[in-house]
């Protein structure tokens, strides 16, 4: 018999936390994917595990963007004019730290989505512990009134 008061959705918390699971997986794919990407026009190292298969959507038209400076195979991807330059080099300095950065938030995304699930299931389990010591606890009161209930090892303890 459920009681009265706050009640948690724990099939959405579970659920939600599949789906943070999921969205680190793809993010992390993704990351690869860039990653990958930029390394075969030489603008950064490839990923230290094996190519990600590209998601459709964004990433692959920015991949694709990249590849069609190859044919400038001696010329960085973003140019060698002033403007390329400088964004050349603030983006060689920061591409380590980036790659970095997306690799530990997907596996951060990764990490929330199992916490939500952990928190589902042992909220469910904590909930039903609590309902069956209140439920022995009515049971021992009814049986030492004398109405009804059924001798427990709650009240041989007594």
């Amino acid at each position: 018999m459920p009681r009265e008061g706050i009640r948690t959705d724990t099939q959405s918390l579970s659920r939600e936390g599949t789906n943070f699971q999921d969205l680190g997986s793809r993010f992390a794919a993704a990351a690869a994917a860039l990653q990958n990407g930029l390394a075969s026009v030489n603008a950064c190292a490839p990923t230290s595990g094996g190519p990600a298969t590209a998601q459709p959507g964004q990433v692959d038209g920015f991949v694709q963007g990249l590849t069609s400076f190859a044919d400038k195979a001696d010329m960085p991807p973003w140019g060698d004019d002033e403007i390329g330059e400088k964004f050349g080099i603030a983006y060689e300095g920061l591409q380590t730290g980036m790659f970095e950065s997306m690799n530990h938030l997907a596996q951060e995304l990764t990490n929330i989505g199992g916490a939500l699930s952990s928190m589902a299931k042992n909220h469910d389990e904590n909930e039903s512990f609590n309902e069956e010591l209140i439920r022995q606890q009515e049971n021992d009161i009814d049986f030492a009134a004398g109405n009804g209930g059924t001798e427990t090892h709650m009240t041989k303890m007594a």
